[in-house]
């Protein structure tokens, strides 16, 4: 008789830890710690960020144009310096994750916002996600919404030649 044995290898797999991982970089080993922690990251950016809309707790776009929702929140910042760029990008980032665990670096990456002027920063209605218009000042904003009320005026080519 022979006898023929045959072994299979398992990698098997096994969860030692979880790790929460803030931001920043700094882990931590409880969710709520993690929270915490980056509630009050949250915190010290606000601090140093260069508010100029006089509300409190933001404007919305009904301060802008009153027939705008009041749900959407509008924030704006004097952004004089690359450093207070980048505090406005770090300061939107947490802000998104504190308000949604679904929050993505994509949601609130402001790419065009550039230094020397205001930035205005539009929120969703979650304030998980967020928006500027060209590099984020006020005269992007407003060229944008000529620019878009002259298209509704202005005639199509083919009908300028009728």
């Amino acid at each position: 008789m022979k006898v023929n044995e045959i072994r299979k290898t398992e990698t098997i797999e096994k969860l030692v830890r979880t790790e929460y991982i803030a931001e920043d970089g700094t882990v931590f080993r409880s969710e709520e710690e993690c929270k915490k922690y980056e509630e009050s990251a949250l915190f010290a950016i606000s601090k140093e960020l260069k508010r100029l809309d006089n509300k409190k707790n933001g404007a919305s776009e009904y301060d802008i144009y009153d027939e705008c929702s009041d749900e959407y929140l509008v924030e704006i910042f004097n952004a004089e310096t690359e450093r207070d760029i980048e505090n406005i990008r770090r300061y939107v980032y947490l802000k998104a994750l504190s308000n949604s665990s679904y929050a993505r670096k994509e949601d609130v990456d402001l790419p065009n916002i550039t230094a020397g002027h205001e930035v205005i920063i539009h929120w969703n209605y979650d304030e998980d996600s967020c928006w500027t218009i060209g590099n984020g000042s006020i005269d992007a904003f407003c060229d944008y919404i000529r620019d878009n009320l002259m298209s509704l005026i202005t005639p199509k080519e083919e009908n300028a030649n009728a």
